[in-house]
C-alpha cells in the first residue's frame, strides 16, 4: 500500500478511537454483542457473502464466526444465502421468512442486496427495504439490535455506468438514501469505500475473483474484519490472521479499523 496513504489511514484510525467512536447517533442503536455475550447474527444475501475461500473452505459469515471464536468471543450464525438473488426473490420464495417470523430474535442482521440493484435500480431497493423487509426486521431485532446494511462493492465491469467511479458514485449515493430512510436501527457497513482504498494502490485483481464480481480470498477476509468491528463495536486490528499472510492480513485489518 502507498506508504502516505497507510499513514493516513492510521491516522483515521486513531481518531475514531480504534473503532470505539462517539456515541450512536439518535435513533440508532448500539449493538447489544459484549464481551462474554453469545450473539445471534442472521446473513441474508448472495453469493457475494457466500462465496468460499480456498484457505479455511469458509464463506463470510462463518469466517467472521471463526474470528470471533480465535478471539475468545461466541457468535450463533445463522445464514438465508441464495446465489445470484436480489433480496426480494429471496423474500418471496420464502427464504428468509421463517429467520423473520419473529419466533427468533438477532442481535444482528446482515442485509446484502443484489451486487449492482442498488445502483441501477433504487426505486427496487427501496421498496424491498422499506416495505417488505423493514417491519419484519423490526420484529426480529432483539431490543439493542440492529441491522447492518452490507454496502457493495463497483464490479469490474461498470456498466451500465461509464466508469467504476461512476458506478461507485450511484452506489455511494443510493445507499445514504436507503440509509436515511430506513427506521430500523442500522448501520452502513463500508464494505465498498474499503474496496476502493485498496484498489486505488493494488488494483482489483487483488480483491476481486477473474469473474469481475466475485469476492477473493483476501477480500473475503477484508468482509469479515469489518463485520467483525461493526458486529462487537471493536477494532479488529488484533484480529487472528487466519489462513492470510500475517502482512497481508494486518493491512486489510488497519484499512477495516479506520474506515468507518
Amino acid at each position: 500500500m502507498n506508504y502516505r496513504r497507510w499513514l493516513r489511514a492510521l491516522a483515521v484510525g486513531a481518531a475514531t478511537l480504534a473503532w470505539l467512536g462517539p456515541p450512536a447517533p439518535a435513533g440508532i442503536a448500539a449493538p447489544r454483542l459484549a464481551p462474554g455475550d453469545a450473539g445471534d447474527v442472521l446473513f441474508v444475501g448472495n453469493s457475494l457473502l457466500g462465496t468460499v475461500n480456498q484457505g479455511s473452505h469458509e464463506d463470510t459469515p462463518k469466517l467472521v464466526r471463526h474470528l470471533a471464536e480465535a478471539a475468545g468471543r461466541t457468535i450463533n450464525v445463522t445464514e438465508v444465502i441464495h446465489s445470484g438473488y436480489t433480496l426480494r426473490q429471496t423474500w418471496d420464495d420464502g427464504l428468509v421468512a421463517a429467520a423473520l417470523a419473529g419466533g427468533r430474535q438477532y442481535d444482528c442482521i446482515v442485509l446484502q442486496e443484489y451486487s449492482t440493484l442498488v445502483a441501477t435500480d433504487p426505486s427496487a431497493a427501496r421498496a424491498t427495504l422499506l416495505h417488505t423487509y423493514a417491519p419484519a426486521l423490526a420484529r426480529a431485532l432483539r431490543p439493542g439490535g440492529r441491522v447492518v446494511l452490507f454496502k457493495n462493492w463497483a464490479l469490474a465491469d461498470p456498466r451500465p455506468f461509464p466508469t467504476r467511479a461512476a458506478a461507485k458514485a450511484a452506489i455511494d449515493a443510493n445507499y445514504a438514501a436507503l440509509s436515511a430512510a430506513l427506521t430500523v436501527p442500522h448501520v452502513l457497513a463500508p464494505i465498498g469505500d474499503e474496496f476502493e482504498t485498496i484498489i486505488a494502490d493494488r488494483g482489483l485483481s487483488w480483491l476481486i475473483a477473474p469473474d469481475g464480481k466475485h469476492p477473493n480470498d483476501t477480500a473475503i477476509y477484508l468482509d469479515a474484519v469489518t463485520l467483525y468491528g461493526i458486529l462487537f463495536r471493536e477494532s479488529p486490528r488484533d484480529l487472528a490472521d487466519l489462513y492470510l499472510d500475517p502482512a497481508v492480513a494486518a493491512e486489510l485489518r488497519s484499512v477495516a479499523a479506520a474506515t468507518r
